[in-house]
């Protein structure tokens, strides 16, 4: 045995000296073990073993190799996973006082290695790769368990000894091994192979031991993740796959037995006998509900809205029109006082005035008997006068001194309601208490009566679309005509009206709002989307330039909604392999020379030549002809791309360029700049070239230079709007790096009016430092603020008709940074807090409200506008809801019963009321969806045998591990471990160059001579070109793209 170690040490030190390929050294391995089959325990410690006393430096190589080895399965992980814990930090004994340091102690590996391994390995397990058997896995389960034991141990004291030298952070290459074990941990739980290991009755003392340990290593890797993001996420995956799997510790009974299930037994039996609290409709969960609705892209289908009243109202049909009401005033009075823009102001406002009639008119069509005069007195009697005053009291306000004025908002919800013929016309100035400044609209427009005078007159549609932004009741008609217009148009092929009635739209973002108020994206912009797909040039087509320019206007209007709302294909229903789709996945990415096909090479050529050939007219008829505008915008950011280049390395002229750029602010070349400039905003912030002189010069041509025609500039005005968050962010980053550049700051003022343009689910900074900056605050508690201000409100909004400062986007920020499981944690603390102080009742509907709310995304109720022409598409799901999650709460309910009965009793009553309300849904006609939570296990995964020794190996290690003190179990297992790697006559480690750090001294062709297939005489020339780019220097030691992991989506 210790011939062949000491061959194959000379072996590996000679191939690490030598740079040897992988694919050699792989041949070369696979001789050599068939002369001398060293065990896969002391190969690993060969390869892994430190070469120099207190190194922190890492061999690519020596990675490479350990990665060829795996894939000979000359090793396995349990190998690798032991030798990189015995060389370990994690694994050095605790000095005493008395002790003396002995050098030994000095041979550890740096944890940048351990990092890799951990990664590695996690990549094996996900990939039901590994375990290939039993023993391995067994060995692996060991290992795991010892290691999470002694990293609590380890970094605990490190954390202790930094923070009496004064140090608060831990450091970060801590972090990053503590984030490495917690993925292969992850890896390893969700394995099936080892979950049939833990599972096996057999094993229970490993199971018992495994779990104390991973019990100890979640709120360790919670509570020390330095602020790390990614370790708060490991910790929440972590957790999730401790309830699914039940790993818990379960408590003994008198006799010293396990009896956790008697005990689970007795908490189930008082969850079950937890009192409900009075349920009660409070004025603030409706208050939160709309606001759900209309914080981004409105989700105000009427089927959704409907139903959730009668969900919540049962057959109380006069307060449900009342509340209905006085929350949509109360929506627009919290906008007024947060300062929302204007255009989010008429966004609310038409949300009342045209929205909401509609709704009380079907409401009124029910079978409950409701009075809608009675439910608007007593609505207007409730809301804040402050903020929606009498004209009297704000003639200034109609004045125009305040774009925000709500004065005149009752007036136009009254006169709405009159021309649904929901109260008299003669009410209007009782109701008001004063003279009407004007009555309501002389007719109430009928969809099929405006459909047939948009076909027989093209130019209603513009007094319509006009008329959008009129607040008058008449929208809804308004909106069904144009959509069907929209759709009839696109069938029969009528490009100009197309082209004209895009042109129309998209330059009326309140009028786009409006829109999706009353249909679904899909119904305007999938008819839209599959004709720009279909686009062809005719056989008899003379002029080609004005196909771009039909072309580009119906692009502007479909990615004016889609920048707008932040739409995907999905949303809008169409295929991967559309035009569209393939825009908005690689339309802003630019591409090399050779990642080009022949025909994209060639359309490239033609638009530079035709663009900034100064030997040439222009831009001629051919250019267009033989370009389709589907291809041309798909190479739109490479033509930027060049552009820049050329231009900054002096081929071009920048009096050439700027000739280019005139071509692109004509309407037929406009809509290139959506992914031109969204590609600069991009590439600008790359510190990898020094192209950025001449970006600022083509920005200063493509966004302060106004075109010359009308159309041309309304078109103009719009890109710019669609793409200013982007550019923004850009030119606010360059500002930072660069304070000296002034040639910055017009960019940004001029792209300032269009800083509302998105309306989508993000915070913006300054929300999010509202929340966070106060003094002892983070998004978690400024979320039980918030909670609690609604639960005071709603216990004395008969006193205080103003509403508290409330948006639905801190929830989605909080669910976006600290994660669904977080975030329910604010809100169960605080409906837990109220109801500690007696306000439980208001609490608990306003936490059930913010649960139940639809989102944009991974919504807990299918949002699927039925009553629209297109319905929406299913929605793509990625992440947990919080309904999804407080269903896994409740099922962990009862193990909190023994620890925090209260948080307990919280959980049993939201989750009660919850799927009490998704069932009441059902029954009210809209299918609430069933809980489908997101799976987090790796995709496909599949059920595979494991060898027939899964008994005998699992009664071998049980046998082994029956002892009391987990510590003396992981002992003896790891000494088990190792005994392999020792062996009765002992490795003796200085042999091979661990005294000294020597490499060894032997001939490397006297120990090879064998192996006549392989020319090793020519190694030492090998240098590193290996296969991966390993990147070892970095501070964390291989980044997720060495190992193909993806942690944006854990």
């Amino acid at each position: 045995m210790e011939s062949m170690i000491k061959e194959w040490s000379v072996f590996l030190d000679k191939c690490l000296e030598r740079r040897i390929q992988p694919d050699l050294f792989a041949a070369a391995v696979a001789q050599l073990h068939a002369k001398s089959p060293l065990p896969g325990r002391k190969l690993a410690a060969l390869v892994l073993r430190p070469r120099v006393a207190g190194s922190n430096n890492i061999d690519p190589r020596s990675i490479v190799f350990l990665e060829q080895l795996l894939a000979l399965k000359k090793v396995d992980a349990s190998d690798v996973l032991t030798l990189t814990f015995l060389y370990s930090k994690d694994r050095l004994p605790v000095k005493t006082g008395d002790e003396k340091p002995t050098k030994e102690a000095q041979w550890d590996n740096p944890p940048e290695l351990e990092e890799i391994v951990f990664h590695r390995l996690h990549k094996a397990f996900a990939a039901e790769e590994r375990p290939i058997n039993n023993t391995e896995g067994l060995r692996t389960l060991i290992v795991l368990t010892r290691w999470m034991q002694a990293m609590v141990t380890s970094h605990t004291s490190d954390s202790m000894i930094q923070a009496m030298a004064g140090i608060q952070q831990p450091q970060q290459h801590s972090i990053n091994v503590r984030e490495g074990l917690a993925m292969l941990v992850i890896g390893v739980v969700e394995n099936s192979k080892i979950l049939r290991i833990l599972n096996n009755p057999k094993g229970k003392d490993i199971r018992k031991n495994f779990i104390q340990s991973f019990s100890s290593f979640i709120p360790f890797l919670s509570n020390n993740s330095g602020g790390s993001h990614q370790s708060l996420q490991l910790a929440e995956r972590l957790e999730l796959s401790q309830k699914r799997h039940d790993f818990y510790e379960k408590l003994p009974n008198v006799n010293g037995e396990e009896n956790g299930n008697a005990g689970l037994e007795v908490a189930a039996l008082q969850l079950d006998a937890v009192m409900e609290l009075p349920q009660v409709n409070t004025r603030a969960g409706l208050y939160i509900f709309l606001n759900a609705l209309l914080v981004a892209r409105p989700l105000t289908d009427d089927f959704i809205i409907i139903n959730h009243l009668h969900s919540r109202y049962k057959l109380e049909a006069q307060n449900m029109a009342t509340d209905l009401i006085t929350a949509a005033f109360d929506v627009l009075a919290n906008a007024m006082y947060r300062s929302e823009p204007p255009q989010t102001m008429f966004y609310l406002k038409s949300f009342l005035i045209n929205k909401v009639p509609l709704l009380l008119a079907q409401l009124t069509g029910s079978i409950f008997p409701m009075t809608v005069e009675m439910c608007i007195t007593q609505a207007l009697s409730h809301v804040d006068p402050h903020a929606f005053p009498s004209f009297s009291q704000g003639f200034d306000d109609i004045m125009g001194s305040n774009n925000n004025s709500l004065s005149d908002v009752r007036q136009d919800f009254l006169n709405a309601c009159a021309l649904h013929a929901l109260i008299p016309t003669g009410t209007v100035e009782r109701l008001l208490g004063e003279a009407p400044m004007q009555g309501p609209p002389s007719k109430r427009y009928e969809r099929k009566e405006l459909l047939n005078q948009c076909k027989s007159n093209f130019d209603k549609v513009s007094t319509f679309i006009d008329e959008l932004e009129s607040l008058d009741g008449n929208a809804g008609a308004i909106v069904a005509a144009v959509t069907d217009f929209i759709a009839h148009l696109c069938e029969t092929q009528t490009t100009m009206y197309l082209k004209q009635l895009s042109s129309l739209l998209f330059k009326k973002p309140q009028a786009m709002d409006v829109m999706l108020q009353f249909t679904s994206p899909a119904s305007i912009l999938r008819p839209l989307c599959q004709f720009l797909d279909d686009w062809h040039y005719d056989s008899d087509q003379g002029e080609y330039q004005p196909v771009y320019d039909e072309f580009g206007a119906i692009l502007v209007l479909v990615m004016a909604f889609i920048h707008r709302y932040d739409l995907t294909y999905h949303d809008i229903g169409i295929g991967h392999d559309t035009f569209i789709a393939k825009l908005l996945k690689r339309g802003h990415h630019s591409m090399l020379p050779d990642q080009l096909s022949e025909e994209q090479g060639k359309h490239l050529g033609n638009w530079l030549k035709g663009l900034y050939d100064a030997d040439k007219e222009g831009l001629s008829n051919e250019v267009f002809a033989s370009c389709r505008p589907q291809d041309f915008y798909l190479i739109v950011p490479t033509l930027f791309r060049q552009t820049v280049v050329a231009c900054s390395t002096g081929v071009l002229s920048f009096e050439s360029v700027k000739g280019g750029l005139e071509y692109l602010g004509e309407t037929f070349l406009l809509p290139s700049l959506i992914e031109g400039l969204t590609w600069m905003a991009s590439y600008a912030l790359l510190q990898t070239h020094n192209d950025l002189d001449a970006m600022i010069r083509i920005f200063n041509e493509v966004i302060l230079t106004t075109p010359s025609s009308g159309d041309a500039q309304a078109m103009h005005s719009t890109i710019i709007a669609m793409v200013s968050s982007r550019l923004e962010k850009c030119f606010r980053t360059l500002q930072r790096r660069e304070p000296n550049r002034t040639t910055l700051e017009p960019f940004i003022q001029a792209i300032k009016v269009h800083a509302y343009y998105e309306r989508s689910v993000y915070a913006s900074l300054k929300e999010v430092d509202q929340w966070t900056n106060a003094p002892n605050s983070t998004l978690n508690s400024s979320i039980r603020h918030t909670i609690q201000q609604l639960s005071q409100w709603a216990s004395t909004s008969s006193l205080q008709p103003n509403p508290p400062g409330y948006t639905h986007r801190q929830i989605y920020a909080s669910l976006k940074m600290l994660g669904a499981t977080r975030t329910l944690r604010a809100v169960v603390d605080e409906v837990k807090a109220q109801t500690d102080t007696g306000n439980g009742a208001a609490a608990l509907d306003i936490g059930v409200s913010i649960i139940c709310a639809p989102t944009v995304e991974d919504s807990p109720i299918t949002v699927d506008w039925v009553g629209s022409s297109i319905p929406a598409p299913p929605q793509q799901r990625n992440h947990m809801n919080l309904r999804e999650m407080l269903k896994q709460e409740f099922e962990s309910a009862a193990n909190l019963v023994a620890t925090d009965p209260l948080t307990a009793e919280t959980i049993v009553r939201l989750h009660r009321r919850v799927e009490a309300h998704f069932a009441s849904l059902g029954e009210a006609g809209l299918q609430a969806p069933p809980i489908n939570i997101p799976s987090v296990n790796i995709a496909d995964m599949q059920s595979q045998t494991i060898s027939d020794d899964l008994n005998r190996a699992i009664d071998d290690a049980a046998a082994a591990t029956v002892v009391d003190d987990i510590s003396n179990m992981d002992n003896k297992a790891l000494q088990r471990s190792m005994d392999e790697l020792t062996g009765p006559e002992g490795l003796d480690l200085s042999s091979i160059g661990m005294g000294n750090g020597d490499a060894g001294a032997g001939d490397m062709s006297t120990d090879l001579g064998n192996l006549p297939d392989l020319n090793l005489g020519d190694m030492g020339s090998m240098g590193m070109d290996m296969d991966m780019d390993m990147n070892m220097d970095m501070g964390g030691g291989g980044g997720d793209d060495d190992w193909g992991l993806d942690f944006d989506n854990m």
